[in-house]
Formats: structure tokens, sequence, C-alpha cells
């Protein structure tokens, strides 16, 4: 009897690991979307930028966590979506979590743009 529920609670606890370890995946990487969002933003989005296209200066503490959301909610409306469109899903998951990690309002805000 005590062998079968620790067979269930290992069984248990491994399929939560599981879980956990595949949701954490599909979160993206913030550290790959710092490099992503550098090589793929900033040169739009910075101080002084220069060229076609010209954002206004944008860094992850430019916007709280929900702003960050709704950006990538409605991105579709944005000046910039066919950039967007060029990026995979992936990407745009890597660059979020940078961004939205690192917001005005987020446990680590980024120190400075």
């Amino acid at each position: 009897m005590i062998q079968r529920i620790s067979a269930v609670l290992i069984a248990t606890v491994f399929l939560l690991v599981t879980i956990g370890l595949a949701g954490a995946g599909s979160n993206g990487n913030s550290r790959k979307g710092k490099y992503l969002y550098r090589k793929t933003c900033r040169a739009c989005h910075k101080e002084g930028a220069t060229g076609d296209r010209v954002g206004k200066p944008l860094s992850p503490i430019s916007k709280t966590q929900a702003d960050w959301q709704k950006v990538f909610d409605e991105h579709k409306n944005l000046p910039c979506n066919d950039q967007w469109e060029k990026l995979s899903e992936k990407d745009l998951k890597d660059i979020y979590a940078y961004l939205y990690g690192h917001a005005f309002d987020s446990p680590s805000p980024a120190k400075c743009k």
C-alpha cells in the first residue's frame, strides 16, 4: 500500500515538473530577447535614430507590463508591423520576455535606456 502511494506521488511530481518545464519554455528567453531587440528594433527606436523608419525612443522601462502586453496583443496596428512579420513566433516571444520582464513596473526593471 505504501509503495503504491509512493509510486503515485512520484508520478504526480514528475508530471507537474514536466508540465512546468514545458510551460517555461513557451514563455520566451529574455536573454535572447534582449539580443533580438537590440538587433531588430533598437535601430529605429533609439535616441537620434536616422533612416527611413524612425520610431520614438523605446526601451523596456518605457512601458509597464500591461502596456507591453497590449503592444504585443495589438501589434498589427503598429506602423512597424511589417518588421514584426519578418520575425518568427519564437523570436517575438523572446523579445516579449525581455521587454515584459524588464518593464517599468516589473520586479527587475531595466536600469538604463
